[in-house]
């Protein structure tokens, strides 16, 4: 699952760059409830304004590509790729391009526009553009003509720019052979580690190495520098005493936020799914319509829908009779979801077409919106706007203790009424009784000089530390009685490293010579492994990303079979077996290779031009949830 995540992830950069330029067709807006319907500016790029509902197209756009990838972990994948964001850089990019573009002069003209919409399978009937299909299907997933054609005249200049940043790039045939190899040539070797803890135990070390050993290395004895300090704490729960709430604001708040406060509806149902492709020949469309047809009536002879999904539905919910569980308005395809929500508790639908076939519907229980009143929402509200008020007040103490000096400390303490503690002595492997360990405020007191102040800040009901630094003991080196056992265990250590080393060395220039590597292996009872591998191969099972491993087993060769990795101190004798390159399918692989080394100059090129743009232009986040691109 991580690997899946990380192939994904990297694909999905190039995804999202390209993204801004490249031509789709949503067919369905709506992102959920996370931002509301409200209308709003989430940034303005230049002067030009991007609004919420052009953001929550475009990221449910890419959420619908994660959910066809990922199912139900796409939610999970989103939050950890950082979706959200990532489209929202998207967007300022396209802007940024757009703008650019109209500088360059480029146009999107008439024809160019009804040529792209022509070539579109799901607008055909029979491999011709239809004028009423096209109507049909923009109606039908309640997208409005006039702004689909205006985001497509949009998409095919983004492709002029596009064409213009790739123009005269040239990948020849040796990149593409060389590329070729690294990503498919199989290097396939046996390698024995030389494991330092192999040979501790014939190691030894009288006291004088010890001693040696501890004047030689002293900072491997050193204690932890230690603080002592005084200090209070401060939290939200603090400051909401003091906080009043009127009737009011609770309204205003009520009715700005009033989306928050309806449970949309939800139903539960089954479907039955014939798969059918938007531009499927009209024989076919009506077989399988006809097909559908004839299970429509069994059902309303009283056959079961759930067994009838179960031996006839398409997708892979037929082993559980097309069961798809509750669902909400928004997240089914337009389609699907008008017909489902029409039907009441118990009816089955007419056929459906939706962009993945023709459904059957059988809805099985409803769960009508509900609104909850200012009266049943008014104590929850109050409580928010307590707690954000209380939040904001702490915040500003905060901001304002930050910049204090430590003289002040006492009197700061007196007006917030707090108790002053003073904390005895402490490292960065200790904690701190009431407080929790002390790792996190640690690298904070190594910046201050005793008698400064400052705030540790840690989340508003933990309580944030304002601190006065008392005290600071430098590391010491610990006597070598008290480190004697330590010193033991590293100077033996030291010794089997170089001991392994010395050995990996010995067998290297024995097998060379002609002995045979698996009686050597076995004589210091080590073992071999064996371990096939790329150039593009970046971690290696049980080894890790070992770049001296690679670099020396991709030198190795029928002549050169033996070979020697040093890395640290980890030493490796690597012994060449094989080399494979199939010949299988290389035309086309060469053909995918030459269209990645293309696609990779031309994200390269993008980046530079995007970087260009945004250094050049004035970018403003108005929306606090997202931040500028580039931005940490």
């Amino acid at each position: 699952m991580i690997q899946e995540l990380r192939e994904y992830s990297n694909n999905l950069f190039f995804k999202l760059l390209m993204g801004v330029i490249a031509i789709t067709f949503v067919l369905s807006f709506g992102v959920g409830g996370f931002f509301g319907d409200r209308k709003e500016v989430v940034a303005k790029v230049n002067d030009q304004e991007i609004l919420l509902k052009e953001y929550r197209e475009a990221y449910q756009n890419r959420m619908r590509a994660l959910q066809q990838q990922f199912g139900e972990n796409a939610e999970q994948f989103a939050e950890q790729l950082n979706l959200r964001q990532q489209v929202f850089n998207q967007l300022i990019d396209r802007h940024l391009l757009l703008t650019d573009a109209a500088e360059l002069n480029l146009i999107a003209t008439d024809l160019e526009l009804q040529d792209y919409i022509r070539k579109q399978p799901f607008f055909q009937q029979n491999g011709q553009f239809d004028y009423d299909t096209y109507e049909t299907v923009l109606s039908q997933n309640r997208i409005v003509r006039h702004e689909y054609e205006t985001s497509l005249r949009s998409d095919i200049l983004l492709a002029k720019k596009q064409q213009l940043l790739g123009a005269g790039l040239v990948i020849n045939n040796r990149e593409v052979e060389q590329a070729y190899r690294n990503d498919f040539e199989k290097i396939e070797v046996e390698y024995v580690y030389f494991d330092p803890q192999s040979f501790i135990e014939i190691t030894t070390a009288n006291n004088t190495e010890l001693r040696n050993y501890h004047q030689e290395h002293p900072q491997e004895f050193q204690t932890l520098t230690k603080f002592r300090m005084e200090y209070f704490t401060i939290s939200a729960e603090y400051y909401k005493e003091n906080v009043k709430v009127r009737e009011r604001e609770v309204r205003r708040y009520y009715k700005k936020y009033a989306e928050n406060y309806v449970t949309p509806s939800e139903i539960k149902a089954r479907h039955i799914l014939v798969k059918l492709v938007p531009d499927a020949p009209e024989k076919e469309q009506q077989e399988k319509r006809k097909q559908l047809n004839k299970l429509l009536v069994k059902i309303k002879a009283g056959s079961s829908f759930e067994e009838l999904a179960k031996k006839h539905s398409e997708d892979g919910t037929a082993a559980e009779g097309g069961d798809l569980g509750w669902f909400k308005p928004g997240e089914m395809v337009p389609a699907f979801e008008a017909a489902a929500f029409d039907l009441e508790a118990g009816q089955v639908s007419e056929i459906v077409q939706s962009p993945f076939g023709l459904h059957l519907i059988k809805v099985e229980e409803r769960k009508e919106k509900i609104t909850k009143s200012l009266d049943e929402a008014r104590e929850e509200i109050t409580v928010i706007l307590t707690e954000s008020r209380a939040e904001k007040r702490l915040n500003e103490d905060l901001d304002r203790l930050s910049g204090l000096a430590g003289e002040s400390f006492a009197e700061e303490a007196r007006k917030l009424n707090k108790d002053v503690l003073n904390s005895a002595w402490f490292d960065s492997a200790q904690v701190i009784p009431g407080l929790g360990s002390a790792s996190g405020i640690v690298p904070e007191l190594l910046r201050r000089k005793p008698g400064e102040m400052g705030v540790w800040k840690r989340n508003p009901v933990l309580g944030h530390v304002i601190y006065r630094l008392s005290e600071t003991k430098k590391p010491e080196t610990r006597l070598f009685e008290d480190a004697k056992e330590e010193v033991l265990v590293a100077v033996r250590l030291d010794k089997a490293r170089a001991l392994a080393l010395e050995t990996a060395k010995k067998v290297l220039s024995q097998v060379q010579g002609g002995a045979v590597l698996n009686k050597l292996v076995k004589k210091h009872g080590l073992k071999t492994e064996n371990l096939q591998f790329t150039a593009n191969t970046r971690f290696l099972p049980n080894i890790g990303d070992n770049t001296e491993f690679r670099k020396v087993g991709l030198h190795l060769n029928e002549n050169t079979r033996f070979g020697l990795s040093i890395n640290g101190n980890r030493a490796d004798l690597i012994h060449f077996k094989k080399r494979t390159l199939s010949d299988e399918n290389a035309a086309e692989q060469k053909d995918k290779v030459r269209a990645q080394l293309l696609q990779n100059m031309q994200q390269a090129l993008l980046s530079k031009e995007l970087k260009r743009l945004r250094e050049s232009a004035l970018i403003e986040v108005i929306n606090p949830v997202f931040r500028l691109p580039g931005s940490s």
